[in-house]
């Protein structure tokens, strides 16, 4: 019986991982392209800053900058989209309950001083701009709303009725509680880095190193970001960017791999691009397009993450300003230990590509059938 049980639980968890994976390759695949197209674009930026053809904070670089970053800070709008088509719901509707958390007016209120509240009720000021797990709870639940409407409007008016009542209870209820679920992990995570930080460099640089990724498919990693912004603010340096790059460049050495053992030229495509993608610090391609999709190569390419950032962080690799590691990005960690944050780059990537050119992808052939 027990043996019953722990079969049934591994069947369990291995039939929810199965259905995370799918509904997060299915609300990004479409909008993988766009992924590509704005990593390049930031990888032109950067390249144009640091060889001082234009200068930070003119007016050329303001608009460069929103072409290469519009599309991660309004991305809720295009996963309400996507997610809305995976739950059956209606995907306008999605992307209006995701314009409404990115209003210019809401965001205001998010980051004033002044106590946010609804009909009375407090609202925890949190920044929708780039997340990923409120909108995805958020549109989760209209696609039931919107079924329970369907059920007890008459059919005459529910096309006309049915969209604004899901606006009007999906944004409080985001607002509310699905908001400040990513806001609390995030904040949960951050305290976890700083404690493992102070007990040892080395193992805080392989945890955050082995989860950074995983992180990244929830948008939990954001919740990290203020540690660098502060540590730079008060030391004048930081040490949790450096942990970022041997994960980013294992998710590029990994979409490699699988890039030269695919058999269609369309997924190799794929595979290449994303790969070039993560040297540009943009690793959702790699991820949500081929590492997560077969699962092996994103075990790979955790583990070789994790190797890469624990030599960043036992040399205590710095960044001299907040950045995100690439190749674009280099300069900013030259500070300290800089010989020893390439080395881990380069465990990160090449470490990656080989245990996946070593493993079996079981379902390499099934996902580049479809």
């Amino acid at each position: 019986m027990s043996k019953d049980n722990n079969e049934n639980n591994k069947s369990f968890f291995k039939s929810a991982v199965d259905k995370v994976i799918d509904l997060l390759s299915s609300v990004f695949l479409p909008i993988i392209n766009l992924m590509v197209s704005v990593g390049i674009l930031k990888g032109i930026l950067e390249l144009l800053k640091v060889s001082n053809v234009i200068s930070q904070g003119s007016s050329t670089y303001e608009i460069l900058t929103a072409m290469s970053d519009s599309f991660f800070y309004f991305i809720p709008v295009f996963l309400a989209f996507t997610a809305a088509k995976k739950f059956k719901a209606e995907p306008f509707t999605a992307a209006v309950i995701a314009a409404t958390l990115l209003y210019p007016n809401i965001t205001n209120l998010m980051t004033g001083s002044e106590a946010i509240t609804f009909f009375n009720i407090p609202i925890k000021a949190v920044s929708y701009s780039a997340s990923i797990i409120p909108i995805l709870l958020a549109v989760y639940f209209m696609s039931y709303l919107e079924k329970l409407c369907k059920k007890i409007i008459p059919e005459t008016f529910v096309g006309m009725l049915t969209p604004p009542i899901c606006i009007l209870i999906v944004v409080p209820i985001t607002l509310i509680v699905f908001g400040p679920i990513g806001m609390y992990v995030g904040s949960w995570m951050a305290k976890v880095y700083e404690w493992l930080y102070s007990l040892s460099p080395l193992i805080a640089g392989f945890l955050i190193g082995l989860v950074q990724q995983i992180m990244v498919i929830f948008g939990l990693h954001w919740g990290l970001f203020p540690i660098a912004l502060n540590n730079n603010a008060v030391y004048g340096f930081d040490t949790l960017m450096p942990l970022f790059g041997a994960p980013i460049f294992a998710q590029g050495g990994a979409a490699l791999a699988v890039a030269l053992k695919a058999k269609t030229k369309e997924f190799k495509s794929i595979a290449f691009s994303a790969s070039f993608t993560t040297l540009l610090g943009i690793t959702e391609p790699a991820l949500f397009s081929v590492n997560i999709r077969l699962k092996t190569p994103m075990i790979c390419a955790c583990i070789a993450g994790g190797v890469g950032s624990a030599i960043a962080g036992f040399f205590g690799c710095r960044a001299t300003t907040f950045a995100l590691p690439a190749l674009t990005t280099l300069p900013v960690f030259m500070s300290k230990s800089f010989v020893p944050f390439l080395i881990a780059l380069g465990v990160g990537f090449f470490l990656a590509f080989a245990l996946t050119m070593i493993v079996k992808i079981e379902n390499l052939e099934e996902i580049e059938s479809k």
